[in-house]
């Protein structure tokens, strides 16, 4: 078995992984990145809705995202549109990751695709690698800190016990699709019984006549399968202005994203859990991608630190999970409360009451509940200009407000 020794190792090469590693490398750590499929991003497994503010701080080329002007909420007899500026992309999912990925290698990390970490190598009680199944055969890389950045399936953490792993997730199946016909400027967000039942469903812009329709289910709560209310969805789509009559279905897309919450732990003795492997999605609208960045960055900063100091042992390592949880802790829990409130069933007359209140919130307002940010005051502020609509809303303001 083929043996090397790195300073860090990543298992992963999504967003949260790529981020680690870009950062890690660039403070001049031997950083190599582990992706079992054949190619960064081979398959798409997230509708690519982000914030802006998120890609253009990372620096990303302009071709990689598309700007929606509006977001249209509909509920089977109500709708709302909020104009959402420039607040709210969608992004070439495939071409930034792949961005993300040469900006890493850029800084000095490796990146080997086809690459399984099959094991995990744990000495005296510390993570100090992964064995790896590839196309040169089986290799075991011993490594100062691991960094679990694969996914739902969380698979490092679970081996090396640094968590249980997720048994709630959404499930998504997404079309891509060639669509003339389709507004490039508004982006879409479908609620209600017959489209998603206990989830939701979307139709995101992409430019270029592109467009990814998709629907989005709580696994646990229902016994639907999206594949059908995407089928049905795909039909029926003029009837809700989609314009996706006669589209052209480039791709398929099938995707988890586990719905628990927040891991309990993402630290231990030479390890870190980032991303869907620490469950850091938002839950609302399953828009991971901004959240599970900026943690790799955190992570990578908090290992660097560390290995300066000569350690690598949980202690050590637990200032990453410290700055996470006072940056997104509460909006990581309103993100839960609300998701649980899209996972059930309660009728389309109480989502048509929903969209309704939604038309009354300002459009900053809406744009930050899409991505479960809080703004100091944002929601309180709104209730004390409105008071008599607390009764009708309850259930917004507690979860808005962080209580149960």
């Amino acid at each position: 078995m083929r043996t090397e020794s790195v300073d860090v190792v990543v298992v992963g090469a999504g967003p949260a992984g790529l981020a680690a590693a870009r950062e890690t490398a660039a403070a001049g750590l031997d950083t190599l990145v582990v992706e079992r499929q054949r190619q960064v991003a081979e398959h798409v497994r997230t509708s690519g809705a982000t914030a802006v503010s998120t890609v253009a701080r990372l620096g990303a080329p302009a071709r990689l995202f598309h700007v929606f002007e509006r977001f249209r909420l509909v509920s089977p007899g109500e709708t709302a549109v909020v104009e959402t500026g420039d607040a709210l992309c969608a992004l070439d999912v495939r071409g930034f990751y792949r961005w993300l990925a040469g900006e890493a290698v850029a800084a000095g990390a490796r990146v080997a695709v086809a690459t399984h970490a099959s094991g995990v190598v744990v000495r005296e009680g510390i993570v100090s690698g992964v064995e790896l199944s590839g196309p040169d055969g089986p290799a075991r890389v011993e490594a100062k800190v691991v960094v679990d950045a694969g996914g739902h399936r969380a698979q490092v953490s679970k081996r090396a016990g640094l968590h249980p792993g997720f048994a709630r997730f959404g499930v998504g199946a997404e079309y891509e699709l060639l669509a003339p016909a389709a507004d490039q400027r508004e982006a879409v967000l479908i609620v209600g019984e017959r489209y998603a039942p206990a989830g939701y469903a979307w139709s995101f812009p992409w430019g270029g006549q592109r467009v990814r329709l998709g629907v989005g289910l709580h696994h646990r709560d229902v016994r639907d399968d999206p594949k059908e209310r995407l089928a049905l969805l795909y039909r029926e789509g003029d009837e809700l202005a989609l314009g996706v009559s006669g589209a052209e279905i480039a791709e398929y897309h099938f995707g988890l994203i586990p719905a628990d919450g927040l891991a309990p732990r993402l630290v231990g003795d030479g390890i870190v859990a980032v991303g869907d492997a620490a469950g850091q999605a938002t839950l609302v609208v399953g828009e991971g991608i901004r959240i599970s960045l900026l943690a790799g960055e955190l992570a990578a900063e908090t290992i660097a630190a560390a290995l300066r100091a000569g350690r690598r042992d949980a202690a050590a390592l637990a200032p990453y999970e410290r700055r996470f949880l006072r940056a997104f802790d509460r909006e990581l829990r309103f993100g839960r409360r609300l998701n649980h409130r899209l996972a059930s069933r309660r009728g389309d007359e109480r989502w048509d009451a929903r969209v309704r209140l939604l038309r009354t919130l300002p459009a900053d307002l809406v744009v930050d509940l899409l991505q479960s940010k809080l703004r100091p005051g944002g929601i309180a502020a709104w209730y004390l200009r409105r008071p008599w609509r607390i009764v009708r809303s309850a259930t917004l303001a507690r979860a808005a407000l962080g209580r149960s």
